[in-house]
């Protein structure tokens, strides 16, 4: 059960959300102290938006 339960959203994780938000921020060139004000950000987001939510503001590139 545990096993299942581990894979349940796939390879997805926040761990890796943040990876891809970090990976991006240097190839766009942000300073360290921006990544780490971004990330601190996206931290938060995780606590009180919903997947769901988070998704839409994806596909439309805009936060409601």
């Amino acid at each position: 059960m545990d096993e299942m339960l581990k894979n349940l959203n796939g390879p997805w994780s926040n761990a890796a959300c943040m990876g891809y938000c970090l990976i991006a921020m240097r190839r766009a060139g942000l300073r360290p102290t921006a990544q780490r004000r971004v990330l601190l950000a996206m931290e938060g987001a995780f606590d009180d938006v919903s997947v769901e939510k988070a998704e839409k503001a994806g596909r439309a590139n805009t936060e409601e």
